[in-house]
């Protein structure tokens, strides 16, 4: 998980601070500009950038009094947005400082945005070809590198901020247009005549493709940008690094051995992957001047957004994400993948997608196994209950028993089988042909191969997931004897009455920590997922700084990586105490603001930077072993 939420099928999760709405506005405009690129380009920088004003813990307390925590944070945070730096300063640190840069440069661009098209004008050459004609065809390059250099904007007439503001939509329409143009000559290659299909008239199945090669465009154009950036480099590090330190702390703990043996090996497992670059997960705000990080839950990956890599250090950010690979989430999907019931779903799935190696006896072997293999579910027993428990985001006041459970699952399924009849997906799937609006039938690429009808899916399902639905349909349809309509009907009752089983089986297994809205609405449920890799993170990232020998330099350290979480000047910073009241009023899947800074003040945290506790709250811990 990131910062803010992400929506998508594929659990991701979300994890650091909420943007303030000034800022978020800000970030909205900006986004309205981003565009092009060009390599061996000298970049139109230096005048952009002012020195960055210093900033060392000990200025504030002069290496001789232990900091008060909480005091020494807020102090930071005043610094790093005072009118004097206005979000960018340099972090002292004993090998080589740290650039936070959370400002704007010296004409008036967001950092996240000027490194973004900097990095655009580096590496023209390794864009993908097409893309890049489309771009140079119009001066794109040109365009942005003479934006770039605009005049700052306490010396601009109004004519020039007028013609800078069109020359930033003009750069946005023109990378737009340049995607759209390369998709739509790439769909015409695959599938003649493509480009003469109304939009209103392209079957789901094309359109499904026309997406799929929108995002693996996006994919190529990410790596592009930023494969070999110094930057990104040093998340690698920094992920390379904070690995050794889950390990050594893991071994610390005064935990069960196979637990803490499953966990190292969970770490060792996680894949981090540059934004953008998985074509299953690509996303092109992520790639551009989001700052955020998410840790995808079902695959195992995990990214740090170049907005984040480019404005500020992410040790605590891939500490937090990582921590996620442990959470309870995690653990209750490995244990329904790892079940018979979850490997006798993925053989399914392999078959079912694959229609040329579909057999009917594979189907009645699923049938006939289904009882035990869900029942085999009910053995699972969740770790450290009562650690999980403790980080709750909210109590919950009422027992999630068989019939509340049972009504759930109805209602969860009665809704999904609702969506996928009314999008026609069962019948779509088997028809050979799909009727057009002209009164001509296409070929249906995706004739009784229901993974087909997803934009990306690569087995990482869960298995109580919709295509679990569809699988289910499919492979009943097939098998079925009788008309049509009969044996339409039938095979989505049957695959309702195996859905909702499933469903009933996961929530159960999720219980009290599920994060299903509805469940913690009602009192059923609150999930812990963000504060527990709050917590666990805080512990590697405690043992990471155990190797600064200087308790200054694990402060800096320490409050560099910390940078997300100071607010710039706002209405909340002015009104603190209010604001707190405020927000218990909000269901997000994150504390916020100083409430959240405690938690991050973790003992490990606290001994490690030498600092004194000067805030009430209630901490959840594990046991670490005595020495």
């Amino acid at each position: 998980m990131g910062r803010n939420s992400m929506p998508q099928k594929l659990t991701a999760s979300v994890s650091r601070t909420t943007l303030s709405v000034a800022r978020l506005g800000y970030v909205f405009i900006l986004m309205l500009s981003m565009t092009g690129c060009s390599h061996d380009v000298p970049a139109p920088a230096a005048k952009n950038q002012d020195p960055l004003r210093s900033f060392s813990s000990d200025q504030f307390f002069n290496g001789r009094v232990k900091p008060l925590c909480k005091a020494l944070f807020d102090s930071y945070c005043s610094y790093l947005y005072s009118p004097e730096a206005m979000g960018n300063i340099e972090v002292k640190r004993n090998t080589a400082s740290i650039s936070i840069l959370q400002g704007e440069t010296k004409n008036q661009f967001s950092q996240v945005y000027f490194k973004y098209s900097v990095a655009k004008l580096r590496n023209k050459r390794l864009l993908p070809h097409d893309f890049s004609n489309a771009l140079t065809k119009n001066l794109y390059f040109e365009k942005l590198r003479a934006f770039l250099d605009r005049t700052p904007r306490e010396r601009m007439t109004i004519q020039q901020r007028l013609e800078a503001e069109q020359t930033g939509y003009e750069l946005s329409y023109l990378w737009s247009s340049a995607l759209n143009e390369t998709v739509l000559n790439r769909m015409v290659h695959r599938y003649s005549g493509f480009h003469r299909i109304a939009d209103q008239m392209v079957p789901v199945e094309l359109d499904l493709e026309r997406r799929r090669q929108r995002r693996e465009l996006i994919s190529d154009i990410s790596k592009a940008i930023w494969r070999d950036d110094s930057n990104w480099q040093k998340v690698e590090d920094g992920f390379t690094s904070l690995q050794h330190s889950y390990a050594k702390m893991i071994g610390q703990l005064d935990l069960d051995d196979g637990l803490k043996s499953e966990w190292i090996s969970r770490i060792k497992e996680i894949k981090l992957v540059l934004p953008g670059s998985m074509p299953s997960i690509s996303d092109d705000e992520c790639s551009t001047t989001t700052i955020n990080a998410y840790y995808f839950t079902y695959l195992n990956v995990l990214t740090v957004c170049a907005g984040d890599f480019n404005s500020e250090d992410i040790l605590q950010t891939l500490a937090h994400e990582m921590g996620h690979a442990l959470g309870i989430d995690r653990t209750q999907y490995l244990f329904e993948m790892k079940s018979d019931l979850g490997k006798s779903v993925s053989e399914l799935r392999g078959n079912i997608c694959a229609p040329e190696k579909f057999s009917c006896d594979s189907w009645k072997s699923f049938k006939s196994g289904f009882d035990q293999n869900i029942a085999q579910l009910e053995t699972y027993k969740p770790e450290l209950p009562e650690f999980e428990r403790c980080l709750k985001r909210r109590p919950t006041i009422q027992v999630l028993g068989p019939e509340e459970i049972r009504k759930y699952s109805m209602g969860y399924v009665a809704d999904r089988i609702s969506s996928l009849a009314g999008s026609d997906r069962f019948l779509r799937i088997t028809k050979a042909e799909i009727p057009m609006r002209n009164g001509k039938k296409q070929k249906n690429p995706n004739y009784l191969n229901p993974c087909s009808y997803y934009l990306w899916s690569k087995g990482e399902e869960p298995i109580d997931d919709e295509l679990s639905t569809l699988m289910f349909f499919t492979a009943e349809y097939r098998c079925s004897d009788g008309i049509a309509p009969e044996r339409l009907k039938h095979a989505i009752d049957l695959s309702r009455d195996l859905s909702e089983r499933i469903q009933e089986a996961t929530l159960k297994i999720e219980g009290e920590f599920s994060s299903r809205s509805e469940l913690e609405h009602d009192g059923f449920a609150s999930p812990p997922f963000e504060r527990f890799a709050d917590v666990i993170g805080s512990y590697a990232m405690a043992e990471l700084l155990k190797d600064m020998p200087d308790q200054w330099d694990r402060q800096n350290r320490y409050l560099a990586s910390s940078s997300w979480q100071c607010s710039e000047p706002s209405i909340e910073t002015n009104f603190p105490i209010e604001s707190a009241i405020e927000n218990q009023y909000v269901f997000d899947s994150h504390t916020e603001g100083d409430i959240r800074k405690k938690e991050l003040f973790s003992t490990p945290i606290r001994e490690v930077i030498g600092c004194q506790k000067d805030f009430e709250f209630k901490e959840c811990t594990l046991p670490f072993k005595k020495h």
